[in-house]
């Protein structure tokens, strides 16, 4: 690791990373609970979740190859410079009166198109600041970075909204100094241009096209994006919707108790990598399996006792079992998916992926005005858990053809 800590570069983009990840769960925790207390409105709330995630999968594919294409450095810059200066807009609207939940949904928009082309930047970054041999670390420390912004963002949010009586507009000024931060600390990072990207408009159409055509060919990985990827996606998504539904009206704890949720599931995702990187689950796909049904398990515990304090429990274990569910099927993806054409179909992956997000919050936010929420939960959670035991069946072809050819070799 030390290697790792005295590369000025990594370092000094490690920080810029981190002070942004936590401006934005920080921010992300603040709009929601404006946008219930203001509207109580499920459907909001949804749209809200939509804004945040829909310009991902339109702008996604189009900043990964501008991150190819441009100074990296540069585009990371910009767009924290531009994430601060939407924040410091939007905090004036609310300190003035004047913010409409039209403007608010604008807004959010506009930073969601500048963190989709923030991110491919800053993870196309680290290959080129790192040597090859240490990537696994610094990744895993990349990956501590997102977990502990994850853990204390929404924490901190949560208490300052109880301490400061709701001040929303005073708290997005220290989300929009959080950017600016993170936006100067990047200006010192020297990236290093990556080589063979003259080709990249000419072939890009193309190899979206052959990673489309591998994933319709492959049966296995397909079956694998449908069962634990599209489905569960499609059934966890609006979680963050009911969470801060159930903080207000059902648990009645307040953007405190919010927080605390948030946090439950950072934890137990943190904790769920620390057991993956010590090697406590080795099998690829008994990991996917055992956290894709933690997380069905989670809902069920939720919908049956409808309890903050058990909530908090199997929010704990949701956030274990995403962990475990991501690292074991990535694997797999990159088990199953050729090394030369990696790039192109896991960019399909991400797409297909991200489009259930914002169809699973509407579809979530949709039904609670006619479903009661302990229902949902529990049909989620039965729904989650099946299609987490169907990857056994994938498993089992995949064993049988592995004896196969051992057999026939």
């Amino acid at each position: 690791m030390k290697a790792i800590f005295t590369n000025k570069n990594f370092m000094l983009l490690w920080v810029g990373l981190t002070v942004s990840r936590f401006g934005i769960r920080f921010i992300d925790l603040v709009i929601m609970w404006y946008v219930i207390q203001e509207t109580g409105s499920a459907l909001a709330l949804g749209a809200t979740v939509i804004c945040i995630t829909l310009p991902t999968l339109l702008f996604g594919p189009i900043a990964g190859v501008m991150a190819d294409r441009y100074d990296k450095k540069k585009i990371m810059v910009i767009m924290d410079f531009c994430n601060g200066a939407f924040m410091f807009i939007l905090s004036a609207l609310l300190i003035t009166g004047n913010l409409s939940m039209l403007l608010l949904y604008i807004l959010v928009i506009c930073m969601s198109i500048v963190s989709a082309f923030f991110n491919p930047a800053s993870s196309a970054s680290i290959p080129l600041l790192i040597e090859e041999r240490y990537l696994t670390q610094a990744n895993s420390l990349n990956q501590f970075s997102t977990q502990g912004s994850n853990i204390i963002g929404p924490a901190a949010a949560g208490i300052l909204l109880a301490v400061f009586n709701n001040e929303y507009g005073l708290l997005l000024i220290a989300g929009g100094i959080a950017f600016i931060i993170s936006a100067i600390t990047e200006i010192w990072i020297k990236v290093p241009s990556a080589s063979d990207g003259e080709q990249v408009d000419t072939e890009f159409i193309q190899e979206l096209k052959e990673g489309l055509q591998f994933i319709l060919e492959d049966k296995r990985l397909l079956m694998l994006i449908i069962s634990g990827g599209l489905i569960i996606n499609f059934f966890l998504a609006p979680l963050s919707v009911y969470f801060t539904i159930m903080s207000d009206s059902i648990f009645n704890v307040g953007s405190a108790g919010l927080g605390m949720l948030n946090s439950s599931l950072a934890i137990g995702a943190l904790i769920g990598s620390l057991m993956i990187m010590f090697n406590l689950y080795k099998d690829k796909y008994k990991t996917a399996i055992a956290g894709l049904v933690m997380e069905g398990v989670g809902l069920v515990l939720i919908g049956s006792f409808m309890d903050y304090y058990v909530t908090i429990a199997a929010v704990f274990i949701i956030g274990m079992g995403t962990c475990f569910a991501s690292i074991g099927l990535t694997t797999l993806y990159q088990t199953i998916v050729p090394k030369q054409k990696m790039g192109r179909v896991l960019s399909i992956v991400t797409v297909l992926l991200t489009i259930s997000i914002p169809l699973g919050t509407l579809f979530g936010s949709m039904i609670i005005s006619y479903i009661p929420m302990f229902a949902i939960l529990l049909a989620f959670g039965i729904i989650v858990t099946l299609s987490g035991l169907s990857v056994f069946i994938i498993a089992k072809q995949d064993n049988t053809a592995i004896e196969k050819e051992a057999v026939s070799s």
